[in-house]
């Protein structure tokens, strides 16, 4: 994972150790013996594994240890800047927002995007109070006028939430750079995680000009 091998580890690690965790605790379930229930109702019966949730909260301990936000693009990281803001092969003049780490694994593991980015941090939901003001919005224009960045391609959810936070974005960008929008491919009201790698390469080459 570009984010860097180490968070990308230990997020598998937190995924395994819930896993058996729960795995454990199902089949303990079914290895109750009803006897001997009947015959000692009140001693404790031992239905999760200790040794396998001792882990999973390791895990969950090390990962947040190990986890910072990088300062460039605002991603969760295990370094700051993060693997994809230091790589110099990466192309400086590309910059796709997306609304959260999720929707950046997603994009990357299409391994066609070679361009930098920035998490907004979430959208804009007038039924939950959340402006502009709550989102990243100031940190992206200091972004675009400190580099010499050519294009800004919004790479947000076909919601309305994802469409309206792009229309603002527009609205306060589209004098000062190129913004270009993912092809519609994108099913209407849906998020950009749960896309297959397909669709998602198809809107990134199809993208058109807001």
């Amino acid at each position: 994972m570009a984010l860097g091998r180490g968070l990308g580890e230990l997020l598998g690690e937190v995924e395994s150790a819930y896993e058996n965790s729960t795995r454990s605790n199902r089949s303990g379930i079914v290895k109750i013996n009803v006897a001997s229930i009947k015959a000692n109702p009140n001693q404790p019966r031992k239905i999760f594994d200790e040794e396998k949730l001792n882990d999973l909260a390791e895990a969950i301990k090390e990962l947040k240890q190990k986890t910072t936000v990088c300062q460039v693009c605002l991603a969760a990281s295990e370094n700051n800047p993060c693997s994809i803001c230091a790589d110099e092969n990466r192309s400086d003049d590309l910059l796709c927002v997306v609304e959260n780490l999720q929707d950046l694994v997603a994009i990357e593991s299409t391994k066609q995007y070679q361009g930098k980015y920035f998490v907004l941090g979430g959208l804009i939901n007038t039924i939950r109070n959340i402006g502009p003001e709550q989102l990243n919005t100031e940190k992206l224009i200091k972004t675009i006028q400190k580099k010499n960045i050519k294009e800004l391609i919004l790479a947000l959810n076909f919601t309305l939430e994802g469409e309206t936070t792009a229309l603002y974005l527009n609205k306060i960008l589209k004098n000062k750079i190129k913004i270009t929008r993912l092809a519609k491919g994108l099913p209407a009201g849906s998020d950009l995680e749960y896309a297959d790698q397909t669709t998602l390469t198809s809107a990134f080459k199809y993208r058109s000009e807001f």
